[in-house]
């Protein structure tokens, strides 16, 4: 299950919009034959529904054991929303699942500046990182110039059933990142 999708002309799909950040609308695709929308991760072929909590996304019809985005949790894909919908609440362009060009990162959800300028990735952590992990993903982002919040929920994480946020501002030239729980 994924909230994005590609379509050769419409271009990048997001379910949690109403325009599908395209222009178009949720009855353009589901439940349309013959539509062919890929999934931006693996390039496969992907379908839009309805969950049964009413959550519009994206599925394979066979997931791919190798698609990041079909084997996401059900608890990451709704943290992932969750923190798309408080950045649009916030007055912020939000988008989920977007990469850099170069396919070496991609954010659960890239916050837009003012003047439209990708500002911060934000990233869902449910499932356990290492310190070593998350430096390093958090060093991708900062290579292009990126900040990253890191937002760890649930216990198995280490957020102790909750939310924590950790991280901020990309780090100085020659400046350490400390990895660490967040504020509970």
């Amino acid at each position: 299950m994924g909230y994005t999708a590609v379509h050769a002309d419409w271009g990048r799909l997001d379910a949690s919009v109403d325009d599908l950040g395209c222009g178009q609308s949720w009855a353009d695709v589901h439940r349309v034959k013959g539509l062919e929308l890929a999934c931006p991760d693996c390039r496969g072929r992907v379908f839009a529904r309805i969950s049964p909590h009413r959550a519009r996304h994206f599925y394979h019809q066979v997931r791919p054991r190798d698609c990041a985005l079909a084997n996401e949790s059900p608890e990451h894909h709704l943290l992932k929303l969750e923190l798309a919908t408080a950045a649009r609440a916030a007055g912020f362009r939000a988008e989920l699942e977007v990469g850099n060009e170069a396919r070496t990162w991609r954010a659960d959800v890239l916050v837009f500046d003012r003047r439209d300028r990708p500002f911060m990735a934000l990233e869902a952590q449910v499932a356990l990182i290492t310190p070593q992990d998350a430096r390093m993903r958090t060093d991708r982002y900062a290579a292009d110039g990126g900040a990253v919040g890191w937002v760890v929920g649930g216990e198995e994480a280490g957020g102790g059933g909750g939310a924590s946020l950790a991280g901020g501002a990309p780090p100085e030239p020659g400046g350490g990142l400390a990895v660490g729980p967040g504020v509970g």
